[in-house]
């Protein structure tokens, strides 16, 4: 005789599964020796973040238009890391005892010295470290398949042609003459990693791993990856008891 399963039973699992798929994968690695080489650090930098892109180019974007779209999306990922760890980095529990440089005094310093953001992605760590005045740097790398067209929020104008090439439809908002979201409800990968690096080690690591729907503004994404990493970031300690 064959037993009923509980309609309960069934929608439960149904809803696991569901948040199952919509995970993301996330694990962080701390050095053995973290604290140790950690003592004295007194600041970090947050490095421009590195922008790999596997899948196919828009036909008509120059090769200047793709080194806009990368720069601009190599800006949003390192502002929005240094947003997320700052908002992270004090609770009722812990407290973090580095200082984080601000993002401008960091481009500013690269600039002074010729350092384009894209230099900067292979640039040897101990020099940009003794350049930017810090005791280690924070790398981020993000492997994707299709640029981002909405970085209004972070302050970026690529331009009409180059939005509407990356994804926008002709549809435009009423009364503004901007082009609306019209990119199909796709979901690709994307691949992110984050590493404070000081004196040739990587002394911790944060990766994610997620499907994102491109239907949604880049800010999203964006601060959705690094998030984790804020949440994640290391040089946490717990606060003394009163």
């Amino acid at each position: 005789m064959k037993r009923k399963v509980p309609l309960f039973v069934i929608y439960a699992l149904l809803i696991a599964i569901l948040f199952t798929q919509g995970a993301c994968s996330n694990r962080y690695y701390t050095s053995s020796v973290f604290d140790q080489q950690t003592a004295k650090h007194k600041v970090v930098a947050i490095l421009p973040a590195e922008i790999i892109f596997t899948g196919t180019a828009p036909k008509k974007l120059t090769p200047e238009d793709i080194i806009k779209l990368e720069d601009a999306e190599s800006r949003a990922f390192q502002q929005s890391l240094y947003n997320n760890i700052l908002r992270y980095a004090n609770s009722r529990k812990y407290e973090t005892w580095v200082n984080v440089q601000d993002v401008t005094t960091t481009l500013n310093a690269l600039k002074n010295k010729n350092i384009s953001a894209r230099d900067s992605w292979i640039k040897n760590d101990e020099e940009l470290k003794a350049m930017l005045g810090v005791d280690a740097v924070v790398r981020m790398r993000v492997q994707k398949k299709r640029y981002m067209s909405d970085l209004a929020s972070y302050g970026i104008t690529l331009g009409k042609d180059i939005l509407y090439e990356v994804g926008m439809s002709p549809n435009r908002i009423p009364g503004t003459g901007i082009p609306t979201p019209g990119v199909s409800n796709k979901t690709n990968d994307i691949i992110a990693t984050c590493s404070v690096v000081s004196n040739g080690m990587s002394l911790w690591n944060d990766n994610y791993r997620a499907a994102s729907n491109w239907n949604n503004p880049a800010n999203e994404i964006i601060e959705g990856i690094t998030e984790n990493f804020g949440k994640n970031f290391p040089y946490k300690r717990r606060r003394p008891k009163d």
